[in-house]
């Protein structure tokens, strides 16, 4: 986790060194006194490419140095204030995606400060279920719907969810789980959330909450110097044809002679993948029923580039053996892992 730290006093300085030197324990920590005129810009730097910010100094100087940028409740960074006497920790942006609550309840500790949480589920003591989405690993594809399930909770009403996998652990207070025999995918009769990595129908509904698992891996091959479009289209149409969401993309794998084709690097970044190359002793170290090519062996000294390297990074089984994608140079699989879900953050 990025964290970026700004004061604007002595006292304030102290605090950020303080802070610096407990958070650096696992976190990636740089702060900075602000100079005079000087709030706007660094806000700006540090907004879009930081996890998480925490200002030292009034609430009323955080709030209008990041009302430009605020965009979605998905994207945007955690952002924690902090009095300059350290006496509280206050949270004002993400709270729960982005681990606003979370960092500022860990500064409490640090600074033996008061913590001030105002998010109704928590002071409530009620399942908040965008932040167990996060500390699940779940993506959440409308995030608009969050507030209806907190709402039926906070009510003391029921939320039933929809899960294709299954989920470990005791259930939160009147959250039912895989409990309608007479759930039908196409409407979402009763359901409130559901947990998938395939398109369903309708989903432009807004009244279902719609939580992704991020466990397809991408084993790609293609020719040298392939295009960044045909890269991307060979790949979206792989997950169209078979129904499976983009946003259920894990890691994108090939051969080490791939490692720096422009192409395949630009789409990892575009989607916020990891890119992960293999020898051709490691993928030929892999037992099991590949697609074998004999062209493709007598070029890299694999029979099976796509496939092998699907599977070598997932660890997992192949759900879409190669696909040549209609001649774009490009060979694609696809292999899916089963995520570890538990109702315990």
């Amino acid at each position: 986790m990025k964290v970026s730290i700004i004061a604007f006093t002595d006292n304030g300085m102290e605090i950020a060194y303080k802070l610096s030197n407990s958070l650096s324990e696992a976190n990636d920590v740089d702060f900075t006194r602000c100079g005079k005129g000087a709030l706007s810009t660094w806000t700006e730097e540090h907004f879009s490419n930081t996890d998480a910010l925490i200002f030292i100094g009034a609430i009323g100087i955080a709030l209008r140095a990041i009302a430009p940028y605020i965009k979605t409740k998905t994207k945007d960074p955690a952002v924690v204030v902090v009095d300059e006497l350290g006496q509280f920790s206050i949270p004002i942006l993400s709270g729960h995606i982005g681990g606003a609550n979370e960092l500022a309840l860990k500064i409490s500790e640090i600074l033996n400060a008061i913590p001030v949480i105002t998010t109704a589920t928590d002071i409530n003591n009620v399942f908040a279920v965008d932040t167990w989405a996060k500390s699940q690993g779940l993506r959440i594809l409308n995030p608009e719907c969050i507030k209806l399930v907190s709402s039926k909770l906070l009510k003391g009403e029921s939320v039933h969810i929809k899960s294709d996998y299954a989920i470990h652990g005791n259930l939160p207070k009147n959250v039912y789980f895989n409990d309608l025999e007479d759930f039908n995918e196409d409407i979402y009769d009763g359901y409130d959330v559901i947990i998938t990595h395939k398109i369903l129908e309708n989903e432009s509904r807004n009244d279902t909450l719609l939580l992704v698992p991020q466990i397809i891996t991408v084993g790609i091959g293609c020719r040298k110097e392939i295009s960044f479009g045909a890269i991307e289209s060979s790949i979206l149409n792989i997950l169209k044809s078979e129904n499976y969401h983009i946003l259920a993309l894990k890691a994108i794998a090939s051969i080490d002679k791939k490692a720096n084709e422009k192409g395949i690097l630009e789409f990892a970044k575009k989607y916020d993948l990891p890119f992960n190359t293999y020898s051709a002793d490691e993928l030929n170290s892999l037992e099991g029923d590949f697609t074998k090519s004999d062209f493709v062996k007598s070029v890299v000294e694999v029979d099976n580039v796509c496939e092998r390297s699907a599977i070598m990074e997932s660890n997992g089984k192949l759900i879409r053996r190669k696909d040549t994608c209609d001649g774009a140079g490009v060979t694609v699989a696809l292999a899916i892992n089963d995520p570890n879900i538990s109702w315990e953050k």
